[in-house]
């Protein structure tokens, strides 16, 4: 990987925004693989998007077990673990209560592990992160629990979680109130441009440094 390609370092956050087909999907699986932790993916809608990642493993339902199972298990080479595990919540568990509570579990047991929330705004009520989601997001930083949050709808999403985002990724939008979101958040107005599909911008907030890319895989 070279030294300046996006990535998600151990313990920071990045959240993905852009419209449905937009392709986040693409961009969060070109993320993920760049980073040598494991990853659990939180994925309420069982979207497919993911089963081109290497060494990954479908979890059904929000089994605690089970998840721990394939946690410690090896991977398709024998030698690590899985790297990815994608939980898929069962039709009665995809909601915010028992989402946001397997979260919460998830962050008092592990360290030095990331995780996907494949639609943030499900992990939103009223406007506002839940208590797991925000414990991730804040104690989690000094466990080393990195993060990667995806959204069609920024403007659904608490002000609170891109606060505390270390880099921001932008697709196409093309709803007014979510460029108006993502200008509010960063207060940069490439954030209000209409960006093809498959090409993004990642913003660097330490930095304040904006990249606009062209469409994945990078050069």
């Amino acid at each position: 990987m070279q030294k300046d390609t996006p990535h998600i370092p151990a313990g920071k956050r990045a959240v993905v925004v852009g419209r449905t087909g937009s392709g986040k999907s693409s961009l969060a699986g070109f993320l993920l693989r760049q980073s040598p932790q494991q990853w659990i993916i939180l994925n309420p809608k069982g979207t497919r998007s993911y089963d081109g990642l290497p060494d990954m493993i479908t979890v059904n339902g929000l089994d605690w077990k089970k998840l721990e199972r394939a946690m410690m298990e090896k991977g398709r080479d024998h030698k690590a673990r899985w790297r990815f595990i994608n939980l898929v919540p069962n039709m009665h568990q995809a909601n915010f209560d028992a989402m946001d509570d397997f979260l919460m579990a998830l962050h008092e047991s592990y360290t030095h592990i990331g995780f996907v929330a494949d639609e943030l705004y499900t992990l939103n009520q009223n406007g506002r992160a839940g208590p797991g989601l925000t414990a991730w997001l804040t104690r989690g930083r000094e466990l080393k629990q990195s993060f990667l949050g995806l959204t069609q709808r920024p403007a659904w999403v608490s002000k609170f979680i891109f606060s505390e985002a270390d880099y921001i990724g932008e697709m196409s939008l093309t709803i007014a109130e979510d460029q108006k979101r993502m200008y509010d958040v960063t207060g940069k107005e490439e954030m209000r441009q209409n960006i093809p599909n498959y090409e993004w911008l990642w913003y660097d907030v330490g930095r304040d440094k904006i990249r606009w890319f062209n469409p994945l895989p990078l050069a």
